[in-house]
């Protein structure tokens, strides 16, 4: 506390403006996140702009074995619901759980003017609202890397990135203050299955120099490249010819890349493919319809 008042008479008698630190203007941009950061689970982050505040996915975090009889965690939404009056929109980077499962436990409880989501999340989003009673007509506009949103004082816009699940954007969002760069998710392959990334859309994007980046990429910090989804479809033919009995194998089910190559390496051997699990099955199901 001394060492504040000494800072503020500094500024007195420097002739600068004195206010707290922590103090916030109304014609400030506020950036905070109500989940991920430092965490690998609910992922959640807010930009607030005046009467606006433009939520960027809602997901949840499994429990650990610390947590029995927990089935989710999931963000603390009370913040949003003292800014009742002000008009939200999500948008969603992409279809994983950690981004869009804290979806249902958000509309009970904050009132979104739209979702918008990429095309295989609008889907699964889909899916999940219509298991909740009251949320199967919430508005969900299917957004791609051309589409805008405008609002009085946010534009957004996307870019295509890879992910191990199809349609992943990253945001830019340009606000008063300046431009935000949101990844989502991210890796880079120079070689993957299904649409790449789009690098030339990035580049323009860092030559216009955003404010901020907001970069979320799991083990980023490790060195060198991960193993291209190319390399890890040989590798999935290869063990199911030397495999001369059943084959049991299990992956996420979100991995819709993934799960493909292994279906396809099952028929291109011979094989007959037998689907497990609920969400495998839904997702599954989901993919085929969609192409």
């Amino acid at each position: 506390m001394a060492e504040y008042k000494k800072h503020k008479n500094d500024n007195k008698e420097a002739g600068l403006p004195v206010r707290p630190e922590t103090a916030v203007r109304k014609t400030d941009t506020l950036v905070y996140a109500l989940g991920g950061l430092g965490e690998v689970g609910k992922n959640m982050y807010c930009y607030e702009h005046e009467n606006e505040i433009c939520i960027v996915d809602c997901g949840v975090l499994f429990p650990g074995d610390e947590l029995l009889g927990i089935d989710y965690v999931i963000p603390d939404y009370h913040h949003l619901i003292r800014q009742d009056k002000k008009r939200k929109i999500l948008v969603i980077t992409h279809g994983h759980e950690d981004h869009i499962g804290g979806i249902p436990f958000l509309l009970r409880q904050v009132n979104i003017d739209a979702i918008y989501a990429p095309r295989f999340a609008k889907a699964l989003i889909q899916k999940k609202l219509a298991e909740h009673k009251g949320l199967e007509k919430t508005k969900i506009i299917e957004i791609d890397s051309d589409y805008r949103i405008r609002t009085k004082y946010f534009t957004v816009g996307f870019f295509d990135t890879i992910h191990s699940i199809p349609d992943s954007l990253g945001v830019l969002i340009t606000t008063p203050n300046g431009s935000i760069v949101h990844t989502g998710d991210f890796k880079f392959d120079l070689t993957p299955v299904g649409r790449n990334a789009d690098y030339q859309k990035m580049a323009y994007i860092g030559a216009l120099k955003p404010t901020l980046l907001m970069s979320d990429s799991t083990n980023a910090g490790v060195e060198d490249f991960s193993i291209s989804e190319k390399d890890v479809s040989r590798e999935i033919m290869g063990i199911m010819r030397n495999a001369k009995h059943r084959m049991i194998i299990a992956t996420f089910a979100s991995n819709v890349y993934r799960v493909g190559q292994i279906i396809e390496a099952a028929l291109a051997t011979g094989r007959k493919v037998a689907v497990f699990g609920r969400s495998m099955e839904n997702v599954v199901d989901i993919a085929r319809k969609m192409g």
